[in-house]
């Protein structure tokens, strides 16, 4: 028996993991796991029971919320977990059975069938868990009706960036997958890999596609790829992308262009490869064959999908980019001798998700009065442990026999946890090592690099087959080439500062400072926007701006919001309950006594022109008066968008405020007579660097922006009890540094926000014309109460 083990452990190791190995500790881990499976194997478990209690068997109906195609595509994998768990079961006397339930994602109305799940009238089949629903975009329904008695959600394939934040906290909400945030990283590293000089973007406009968008420029930064053109645009079905492509063609720097792709459905990647062949091959730049830039597509994880990877149809698929399983442990290697083919895009995870459920019964079946989870009890005192939390308390073990996920690893798991012994899980995904608050989103993703592989069979038909180029870890696990290698996480690009073209001038003595703050957003969602604005009006407060040099710009309608009734009259940015390292002032109502001059919604973009000049009239009666002796401090904070910055309203309006309106505005007031001795903009807003750039060149004026020309900004502080978020990292981290120390140098101040604000650049513009970073400070617009 234990020969035979031996030998089926050493099969599944395929000449392919060799090839991209980077042996590392993960190596030895396998090493344990292996001679550990050899010794003990299913020995017992194969041996008849002579006596002992009776069998008891836990039956758990499992809802499966998938589109129908995808259940057909992912069939082989439920039917392989469902039959490795039933055996590895067969001589146990608690025996957990999984019976799957499934829903079509397509036409089923899932607001029904989320509340009929998460609340069984009485006569039904109660749900004791859902695995899916495929697409992020109705995660959130499962999400909303599963809250109340924390019913676990599994969510093999909802990457939605956004989704995994704002249930980051959510202890029954199962992310099998790294968010999207990680794919686009890799995606941008592949293109980088191949020597593409410039990146564009195609993404659907959904909860999916839009963490590609917001994480497009940042990464796009991060690895020194240029963005050409618009950089990205959003695609439904049918989109032609030629003037698209034509403006960026006009843009590149170099003769090699990665096109990611970002969709939800197979045809719709048909489409675009379609259109950007036909755009490579009809146009070159100047017309001339010589001058030739190559289009070349990196397609994300819904591109490994059985319409493309079974075409009977020639498909120009270069690159694809999907998560899948850890090439160490055997299972793409022993499925596809089982079938035929390689695992599609979600297979793994959903292996992982079955195997995951049908533990933490087991776990409860044997111990059903302690769930712990890293050494605490999983529920309160007057709380019962879920079937969520012994799932949390399976996953969460380092310790006791490393068990897999085939056959004999299941075997041994199922008879450790009967006996009360923990056991340290490994999935068809790899080690299950999931975040330390709620041990339910996973921290490592295998990724594979592939293509598509054609050649013609004997009746001469083209048939493709997916060929791996290489794999990738986002942890270190032994055969995988882990990006941390390749990449550091840590941000790596800075601006860099030099004083030799610094222009040195002498100013007036200072007379008086003036403010301005600005939030164009109206809704509950951009809570963060207005909270932002008015803390930044209690900073200016603090340090000594009366209401007559501050014009407040807000709708102030948050306070009294129908939902933020728990807090009524009250906003916040950080709640009594965040880190201490975040602020000092954690708690701090910044509503508190404001003046608000105008509501947003009062105004036209025309207006902060008048407003800034001084141009008061009976509609305007609050205004600032700077002169050339004044300092002039501006705040913004709200969305923008990448063809022009910052939006005139919410992200839905689509109108900007315009890049040549606030050009319009400095130039008046640099001119003469001039109104300002110094001026600093701080900008919140996604690409919010579009108006640092056309305002280089202005005499004593600087500009402090969250995200430079090509990036959007992101949220940062989620509220739970409000669901929304609070605050952006950019704005919290500026007040905090200038509240502790107002004479603190542009440079230590550029330093700080660039460490802590994740996801976009903050970016200093003209500071040649201003002054040298090192010495300048922000006592001239804070001084020191």
């Amino acid at each position: 028996m234990m020969t035979t083990m031996t030998k089926t452990i050493v099969t599944t190791m395929h000449p392919m993991t060799v090839t991209f190995s980077k042996w590392r500790t993960g190596a030895l881990r396998l090493l344990l796991a292996c001679l550990t499976m050899a010794v003990s194997g299913c020995y017992d478990d194969y041996t008849p029971v002579v006596s002992g209690p009776e069998v008891r068997t836990d039956t758990l109906n499992v809802d499966v919320v998938l589109p129908s195609s995808i259940r057909y595509s992912w069939q082989n994998t439920l039917d392989w977990a469902l039959e490795n768990i039933t055996k590895a079961q067969q001589q146990r006397n608690n025996r957990v059975m999984l019976r799957l339930r499934y829903h079509d994602e397509n036409t089923e109305d899932l607001d029904s069938l989320a509340y009929r799940l998460a609340n069984p009238v009485e006569g039904d089949d109660t749900c004791h868990a859902i695995i899916g629903p495929f697409h992020s975009d109705n995660a959130p329904i499962f999400l909303a009706n599963a809250a109340k008695t924390r019913l676990p959600v599994v969510m093999p394939t909802c990457t939605s960036a956004d989704l995994h934040r704002v249930n980051a906290r959510n202890n029954y909400a199962w992310f099998l997958t790294e968010s999207d945030i990680t794919q686009c990283e890799v995606m941008l590293m592949a293109a980088h890999a191949y020597k593409c000089t410039d990146v564009l973007l195609v993404y659907e406009d959904n909860t999916y596609g839009r963490s590609f968008y917001d994480w497009f420029g940042y990464y796009a930064t991060e690895v020194g790829l240029h963005i050409p053109g618009d950089g990205a645009i959003a695609y439904t079905s049918g989109t032609k992308l030629k003037s698209f492509l034509l403006k960026a063609h006009t843009d590149v720097v170099g003769d090699n262009v990665a096109v990611l792709i970002a969709v939800s459905n197979a045809e719709d990647y048909i489409d675009i490869i379609d259109q950007i062949n036909e755009f490579t091959w009809g146009w070159n730049r100047d017309g001339e064959r010589e001058n030739y830039v190559g289009y070349h597509d990196i397609c994300a994880d819904t591109s490994l999908d059985a319409l493309i990877s079974n075409s009977e149809q020639y498909i120009s698929l270069e690159f694809g980019i999907s998560p899948y399983a850890n090439m160490s442990f055997g299972f793409p290697q022993d499925y596809e001798a089982r079938y035929g083919r390689k695992p599609l895009n979600g297979e793994a995870q959903m292996y992982d998700a079955l195997m995951i459920i049908a533990m933490g019964a087991a776990q409860r079946m044997a111990s059903p009065a302690t769930c712990m989870v890293d050494g605490q009890p999983a529920a309160g005192t007057d709380q019962q442990p879920l079937l969520t939390d012994y799932m949390r308390s399976v996953v969460s073990s380092t310790e006791g026999m490393i068990t897999q996920w085939n056959l004999s690893g299941l075997c041994n798991a199922f008879r450790e946890l009967e006996a009360g012994r923990p056991v340290d899980l490994t999935g068809v995904t790899g080690n299950l090592l999931f975040d330390e608050t709620t041990r339910t989103q996973i921290l490592n993703t295998n990724y594979m690099l592939w293509s598509l592989f054609w050649e013609w069979n004997k009746l001469d038909m083209p048939v493709a087959s997916v060929l791996p180029i290489l794999y990738l870890s986002t942890g270190d696990s032994g055969s995988d080439m882990s990006t941390t290698a390749l990449w550091k996480a840590e941000k790596r690009v800075y601006q860099t500062f030099s004083d030799d073209d610094v222009e040195s001038r002498d100013l007036p003595p200072l007379t008086d400072r003036w403010a301005v703050v600005v939030s164009p957003s109206t809704s509950w969602n951009n809570y963060r926007h207005q909270a932002d604005a008015f803390a930044m009006y209690q900073t200016l407060r603090k340090y000594g701006y009366d209401d007559d040099h501050i014009v407040f710009i807000v709708e102030d309608n948050l306070a009294n919001d129908p939902r933020n009734s728990a807090l009524s009259g009250q906003i916040f940015v950080e709640r009594s309950d965040a880190p201490a390292y975040w602020s000092p002032h954690a708690g701090e109502d910044v509503r508190r006594d404001a003046v608000v001059d105008y509501h947003f919604s009062d105004l036209r973009p025309d207006d902060l022109a008048a407003i800034m000049t001084g141009q008061a009239s009976e509609r305007l009666p609050h205004v600032i008066r700077p002169t050339a002796t004044s300092d002039v401090f501006f705040f913004w904070s709200g969305h923008g968008g990448s063809s022009d910055g910052p939006l005139w309203g919410n992200e839905d309006s689509r109108e900007y405020f315009g890049s040549e309106r606030i050009r319009s505005i400095v130039d008046q007031m640099a001119g003469t007579p001039r109104m300002y001795r110094r001026m600093m903009l701080a900008v919140e807003t996604c690409y919010s660097g579009k108006w640092g750039e056309v305002l280089t060149g202005y005499p004593d004026l600087i500009v402090l922006t969250a995200a430079n020309s090509s990036e959007t900004s992101k949220a940062d502080v989620f509220d739970q009890q409000l669901g929304v978020f609070l605050s952006n990292a950019f704005v919290r981290t500026f007040r905090r540094l200038v509240n502790d120390n107002p004479s603190i140098p542009f440079y230590d101040l550029y330093r700080q926000l660039a460490r802590t604000t994740t996801g976009s650049h903050v970016t200093i513009y003209n500071h040649e014309q201003y002054g040298s970073v090192y010495t300048e400070t922000m006592q001239e617009y804070f001084p020191a109460p």
